[in-house]
């Protein structure tokens, strides 16, 4: 059965199951031996709180693998390692030691890490009045970086303008949904955070309506007088 590890700050834990990463693997091959030839198959990047794996490959049959990460040895000896990294580093390093008899030979390959994204949200008036322009900002927890998209109401999804966002309602819109989309610039991930707006052409009809009324009563009321007298 393959190892399960979670890499954190009090080392790794065991548990046990089987996470693949099927994406993004690239085969790295620094030996320091001959003949054994070890090679690291592992992605070029992993996100914090996402599972991925590594593994270790040799041209031997009898074999033994030691893999560790950043320093931290995997308990069984075993040529493959899930992992899961739960705290932000810049980098992790995968290390590989292959025995065979008296032959020795290691592997390395550095792993950048990422974050995010996570803690989307976004910043702005939740009551609009139409035809003014409101300005809207979305933040999130990304490394390196994440780009932002935006759509409004049944608009086309908007990207191109940064964490920024301004819309002009119309009272047409009246309640509606402001969606801003965050995508790591890296890993491709994306997280979509809301907001319910509502336009306040409800109330201006609502007073509109009320003035209207106001003028017939009046209107009405002349005439009473006026057919009276």
């Amino acid at each position: 059965m393959d190892n399960n590890f979670i890499l954190g700050h009090n080392g790794l834990h065991k548990t046990y199951g089987l996470l693949l990463l099927l994406i993004g693997f690239q085969q790295v091959l620094l030996t320091s031996g001959e003949g054994l030839t070890p090679t690291i198959i592992a992605p070029d990047f992993v996100t914090v709180g996402v599972p991925s794996s590594v593994e270790c490959v040799a041209n031997c049959v009898s074999c033994t693998y030691s893999l560790s990460l950043d320093g931290q040895t995997a308990p069984a000896q075993d040529k493959s390692v899930a992992f899961t990294v739960n705290y932000y580093t810049e980098n992790l390093t995968v290390a590989c030691s292959v025995t065979e008899g008296k032959q020795i030979a290691t592997a390395t390959k550095k792993i950048q890490v990422l974050v995010g994204p996570v803690n989307v949200s976004i910043s702005g008036s939740d009551l609009l009045n139409p035809s003014v322009s409101q300005t809207f900002s979305c933040h999130a927890l990304c490394r390196p970086s994440c780009v932002y998209s935006w759509r409004f109401g049944s608009g086309p999804q908007v990207s191109g303008q940064g964490n920024v966002f301004s819309v002009t309602p119309s009272e047409m819109d009246r309640s509606t949904v402001l969606i801003c989309k965050a995508t790591n610039t890296v890993s491709g991930l994306f997280v979509y955070a809301t907001q319910q707006i509502t336009v306040n052409g409800t109330v201006r009809s609502a007073s509109t309506h009320s003035e209207m009324a106001s003028v017939v009563l009046l209107f009405v009321g002349v005439l009473t007088i006026i057919t009276t007298l």
